[in-house]
């Protein structure tokens, strides 16, 4: 387990690309964690900015995903998932993420 977590703990590092744009718009309530390893839009309509931020992200960690799926004989779902523990703890106090039912919570 403690190599899954290093594995997830290196692909949030190696996102630092996105970490200040994709941390302003956690902070602003604009995206937020799901239960499934990426991240989401909060809003209903999200501006053009916010869908590209998610789609860029969510591209970036579907791929890092499949690669250690890939090479540790895990499901990109089982990846998803402990990405997701690991985003959660991660999480700071006032961003948002998904509960294990999907409704959205705030730290």
């Amino acid at each position: 387990m403690k190599k899954y977590v290093f594995l997830i703990f290196a692909f949030l590092i190696s996102a630092q690309a996105f970490a200040l744009d994709l941390q302003n718009a956690k902070n602003q309530g604009l995206v937020g964690e799901t239960n499934s390893g990426f991240i989401a839009p909060l809003a209903s309509s999200p501006s053009s900015e916010v869908r590209k931020l998610v789609a860029d992200v969510n591209t970036q960690r579907e791929a890092s995903y499949k690669r250690i799926s890939v090479s540790h004989g895990l499901s990109v779902a089982e990846v998803g998932h402990l990405a997701y523990k690991k985003a959660i703890q991660k999480t700071r106090s006032g961003n948002y993420y998904q509960n294990a039912s999907g409704k959205w919570v705030k730290k």
